[in-house]
């Protein structure tokens, strides 16, 4: 079980390095406790929920998003197109399809240099909030590869962003046909009853002009059926159908 100093010192470990594991916090919270060098301040939780969150995939990299990158010792270097601008050639990718929104930017940032070496991470620009940033759990020491990694990991998010968007179009889509079949039934059913006991009463081209009402209701029902089964096929299995 830690003690209260090398659990306080473990804790400001892993506040000062987030992007490094339980291993490497526990190693330096040792060492700085032995040499004298740990923080007197108390630190009751190393993750607070407010600041930073828990770790999410952006296509196959592990990243976090946080509110103040400063406060974690992520000193933001510049963005990657700035950064390495023969190979990146654009300053973001966009979040929906029109192309007229909110984009994706990757950025660099530096962490905190430790036996004289200085690693980089890679991370996005929050596309709705000024300062806070998604930032990767990986490391490099060259500025040119981290801000590659910044634009692909920017424009994995981008495209994910955009695929949700597509799919929660379509599920409003499908649920509204849902509403239009319901109204659709209800009224050709009211007008069946209605109508029914009543048709001999009517002329032939009175009859004909009813049937031809509930034959377009009919139709009208059959095809929002099949468009939401269309939908269905090519949205269904997608993680965000039931967000």
């Amino acid at each position: 079980m830690l003690d209260s100093a090398l659990l306080n010192e473990y804790r400001r470990m892993r506040l000062a390095y987030p992007t490094r594991d339980c291993g490497f916090a526990l190693h330096w919270a040792r060492a700085n406790v032995a040499s004298g060098k740990a923080w007197g301040i108390g630190y009751p939780s190393f993750i607070p929920a407010a600041t930073i969150g828990a770790p999410f995939k952006v296509g196959g990299d592990f990243c976090r998003w946080i509110e103040t990158p400063d406060q974690y010792g992520l000193r933001f270097v510049g963005f990657a197109d700035n950064i390495a601008p023969r190979s990146v050639r654009h300053t973001g990718w966009f979040l929906d399809d029109e192309g007229m929104g909110e984009k994706a930017r990757g950025v660099v940032f530096r962490l905190p240099s430790r036996n004289g070496r200085a690693l980089l991470v890679a991370g996005i620009a929050d596309p709705y909030n000024n300062g806070p940033a998604i930032v990767s759990l990986e490391s490099t020491e060259d500025e040119t590869t981290a801000a590659i990694w910044a634009d692909h990991l920017a424009d994995r998010y981008a495209s994910a962003e955009r695929d949700y968007q597509r799919v929660t179009s379509a599920r409003a889509r499908f649920d509204e046909l849902a509403d239009h079949i319901s109204g659709e039934r209800k009224q050709c059913l009211a007008l069946i009853a209605e109508l029914k006991p009543r048709m001999r009463s009517f002329g032939p081209a009175t009859c004909k002009a009813l049937r031809g009402a509930v034959a377009d209701a009919l139709e009208s029902i059959g095809q929002a059926r099949q468009e939401r089964a269309d939908i269905f096929d090519a949205f269904g299995s997608h993680a965000a159908w039931e967000s």
